[in-house]
């Protein structure tokens, strides 16, 4: 498992930066997840690769998501 921490954030994205060593590019279309304070799962995809940050969008944009926050990178079997 692969985590990433929030960078900056958008209306409709928002960057993230990995927590450890990986190929950026092979990280395109995979599945991420942010649990909140409240246990709720939301879901969303890495998108695109700017620099060294995942561009990442969700299906619906998490409430509460901000600057500093962990988010999961799922390895597909999830």
């Amino acid at each position: 498992m692969t985590n990433a921490i929030v960078m900056s954030l958008d209306k409709n994205h928002l960057l993230a930066s990995p927590t450890g060593a990986v190929d950026l590019q092979s990280l395109k279309g995979i599945k991420v997840k942010y649990l909140d304070s409240s246990d709720r799962e939301w879901f969303g995809v890495v998108e695109d690769i700017e620099e060294d940050y995942l561009v990442i969008k969700f299906d619906k944009f998490p409430g509460g998501l901000g600057q500093g926050q962990i988010i999961e990178i799922l390895d597909g079997s999830d």
